[in-house]
This record gives C-alpha cells, structure tokens and sequence, in this order.
C-alpha cells in the first residue's frame, strides 16, 4: 500500500475516532467532576511508570527488520509476552498500595481491572505487529476506531450507571475484548503462540535502548502526572489532566497517525536504499504546516472552547491548556527524530538527551507545581525548548539535510500559521479574552482562518498544494469512472 493510500485509510479511520473521542470527552466531562477524573488520572500515571519498564518497542524492531525469519518472530513474540505477565503481576500487587504510595486508595481498584486489560496484548501481538509491517493501514484503521468507539461509549454508559473513576477502566477492558476480537480476524495468518528464545538477544538489545529512550520521556510524563497530584491534590490533577488528555488526543490523533504512517515508509525505504530523505524532509514540511497552526490557533481560542465544550467547572484547565498547546508546537518543530535515531541505531544517543530532559525537566515542572498548574503546564514549554536545542542538529545529521532545508520549513509554516490565526487573535483581543464568546464568533474566526491558510498554501505553492491536487484529481477520475 503506497503512503498516500495509508495516510488515506488512516486519516480518515483516525478522523472519525477523533470525533468520536473528543465528543466523549465532552460528555464525560460533564458526567465526572475533576476529583473523579484526578482518581483516574494518578493511576494511569502509576501505570506508566511501571510500563517504563516494559516499553520495549518490540513492534518496531519487527517493522524495521530487513528479514524476517519464523524464529524471530516467534522469539520476540516470547519476550513480549514475559514483558506482558510482568507489568501485570507489578501492577496487581501495587494496586494494594495504592494508600500510601499515591494518596489516593481509590485509584487501586482502576489498576486491578487494567492489569486484567492488559493480558490481551499477548495475544494481540503477532497479528498487529505483521499488519504494520505489511502496511494494512486499512485493516488497522479499523481496529484503532472500533477501539475508540467503544472504550468511548462503554465509559459514556458506565459514567451513566454511576461507575464514577471506574467508568474509563471497565470500557477499556471491554474495548480490549473487542480489539482482540477483530486483531485476530484481520491478522489471522499471523496468528502464533510458539514460544522460542533463539534470537532473544538482538531484540533485547534493541528493546533495552528503546526502553532507555521511550522510558525515560515515559517517566518524565508521569512522574510529572504523580508529582503534580502529590503537591497540589487530586483535583487540581484532574484539571490539569484534562487540559492535558485533550492536548493529548489532539497530538496523538493528528500528529501521531502520520508519523506510525511515515515511519513504515522510512523503513521501507531505507531498507530498499531509497530516497528515505525526500519523505522525511516531504513529510516534516506537511505536518508542521498542518499542526503549527491548529496548535497555536486552539491555544489563543482555549477559554471560549473550554467554556464551550465542558462548562464553568473546568475552566481553569483553560490556561494549563495553551501552555502545553505551546510546548506541543515546539516539540513539533523537532518532530519525527525517534524514526531517525531507530532508523539510523543510534537509540542509545537518544537515551542520553532524554535523561538529559529528564534531570533538567522534572525540577522545574515541581517547582512549577508549587505555583499552579498553570506554571507546572509552564514548565512543559521550557522542557519543549531543551528538546529543540538538544535534537535540532542531529535530526539535520541524520536526515543528512543541508544546513537550510529545516529553517525553510520553519519559514513556511510559521507563514501559514500567522496567516491561519490571525482571525482569533484579533478576535479574542476584541473580546478581551473572555470565555464567554459566543459560539458564533469562535466558529467564524476559525473557518476565517482555515480559509486564509487554504489560500497561503496555493500563493506558496507549498507541498501541501500538491498533494491536494493529487488527491482532487484522483477523486475526479474517481467519479468519471462512476
């Protein structure tokens, strides 16, 4: 399956689980108050820390490897599933614990139901792995939207019965039982359960240095999460948290799909010695032409959607919300170097800088939280900002791009992003930043401002540009041949 069909089949399965997620959101946000959602939100943050140790990106070495041999794949199949028994057992007996360790024993029962949620990865494994190496984006755009839909509605109804911080734990356990379901349908000629260690040491050698590398931006996240909920209290961590899970959704929805898409053509490309650099560099100038300006347009537009979206109570996520908006766009503009250190093995580079960040982030976003969540949220721009200074010259040296190919990007993104936003600052400045916008008037300023960047690109004749006609020209022929 070429690029553009994937980004096809996974844009628009990503789109449809984007609504789908944001209106549940929504909804949720007015069922649950922040104290419940805080519940919930300090146990996935002691979840993720015990994953740091199981974050071994065994899918990846799959992905990347050039041949494939059965006991391969059945080895890292066996070193998945012992990483998978392990964070369970882990994650059962800290749920007892839950007191003393957390401040917040209710957050105890949310492990125990996803520690049981999280044995479906074992079976899941082999078949999902081979899908991305394959490229069914289709098959697996489906899996992830039926994932979305109902781990959404099953929250929306358990919130209804009265389920309170449990709601989110039990819809992923029954959207866990339906993605297995379909997983093993769509990649049922990959379907094994072999259990071998004859090529056990490549791929913990490759876990381990993604471990050091995705572990340790893991620990940051949620130790942050833990932190935050330690000095300031449960609720103010389920404001944070929310302003945090949309910012989230947004850059997973967004950002995250193009990249898992990019990354398999990187691969391909580099294991068939291929212009890799071409779809980087190709690549890189779409996403942040595309998410520089959504990031930045939603972050002056924060209080009005908030107000919009979730009602009085969650306001004050608003301002926490921009910031980490802000962070987002910085975090962009080095995007996409954990598909060049894989690609190139130099993981291990990568593990130094990420507990470089670590040391020097995590200080100040505490020292952020005896302030406010407004200055730990703060905090996350300033570690956005050491990231750009630690990763812009290698993601240059690995791309191996000339010295001006990524300020020419960043020319021409921030041209479109001042273009696109221009609109809803002038708007909120009117308005004087109230929250009380009217709903009019936020969706004017926004469909304004999509139309001032849909015009830029085609004056640019950005890359963008192209695309668009290839996709126009492809749906013409598609409705002559009807």
């Amino acid at each position: 399956m070429s690029v553009r069909r994937s980004l096809a089949w996974t844009f628009s399965g990503q789109f449809i689980a984007f609504v789908v997620q944001f209106g549940g959101l929504i909804v949720v946000s007015r069922l649950l108050s922040p104290r419940e959602v805080g519940i919930y939100a300090i146990a996935m943050a002691a979840l993720g820390l015990i994953q740091v140790f199981t974050t071994f990106g065994i899918a990846s070495f799959i992905v990347r490897e050039a041949e494939l041999p059965t006991e391969t794949l059945e080895a890292a199949f066996t070193v998945n599933a012992i990483l998978i028994v392990s964070l369970t057992l882990l994650l059962a007996g800290l749920s007892f614990a839950t007191g003393p360790l957390l401040g917040a024993p209710q957050a105890g029962s949310v492990l125990r139901v996803v520690a049981l949620s999280n044995l479906l990865a074992i079976v899941n494994f082999r078949p999902s792995a081979m899908l991305q190496r394959e490229m069914q984006f289709k098959q697996l755009s489906i899996i992830s939207l039926t994932n979305i839909i109902v781990q959404t509605s099953a929250t929306i109804t358990f919130a209804l019965l009265g389920a309170s911080y449990m709601s989110p734990a039990y819809a992923a356990l029954v959207a866990g039982v339906a993605v297995t379901v379909l997983t093993q349908i769509f990649g049922r000629h990959h379907i094994g359960f072999r259990v071998s260690l004859a090529q056990w040491r490549p791929i913990t050698t490759f876990g381990l240095q993604m471990m050091s590398v995705s572990g340790v931006a893991m620990i940051t996240g949620k130790l942050s999460d833990l932190l935050l909920g330690r000095i300031l209290g449960v609720a103010a961590l389920g404001l944070y948290g929310r302003a945090s899970n949309l910012s989230g959704i947004i850059f997973e929805n967004l950002y995250g799909t193009v990249t898992r898409v990019v990354f398999v053509q990187l691969s391909k490309d580099y294991r068939e010695g291929g212009d890799w650099r071409g779809t980087y560099l190709r690549s890189f100038a779409m996403i942040t032409a595309f998410m520089w300006p959504f990031l930045i347009g939603l972050a002056i537009l924060s209080r009005p959607v908030i107000f919009i979206l979730y009602g009085a109570q969650w306001l004050p996520a608003a301002l926490p919300l921009s910031a980490l908006l802000v962070a987002q766009f910085f975090g962009v503009a080095f995007g996409m170097n954990w598909e060049l250190f894989v690609l190139r093995g130099e993981t291990g580079r990568q593990a130094r800088y990420e507990v470089a960040r670590l040391v020097l982030g995590v200080p100040i976003f505490v020292i952020g939280c005896l302030f406010s969540i407004l200055a730990a949220a703060l905090a996350k721009i300033v570690d956005a900002l050491i990231g750009l200074v630690l990763y812009y010259p290698h993601v240059r040296r690995l791309a191996q791009l000339d010295r001006y190919a990524i300020p020419k990007v960043y020319r021409d993104s921030g041209i479109l992003t001042v273009m696109a936003v221009l609109p809803a600052l002038v708007t909120m400045i009117v308005y004087d930043w109230s929250p009380r916008t009217p709903l009019p008037v936020v969706a004017g300023v926004g469909i304004l401002g999509i139309a001032l960047w849909f015009g830029t690109i085609i004056v640019m004749r950005h890359p963008l540009h192209d695309e668009m006609l290839i996709v126009w020209r492809r749906f013409r022929k598609t409705r002559a041949v009807v």
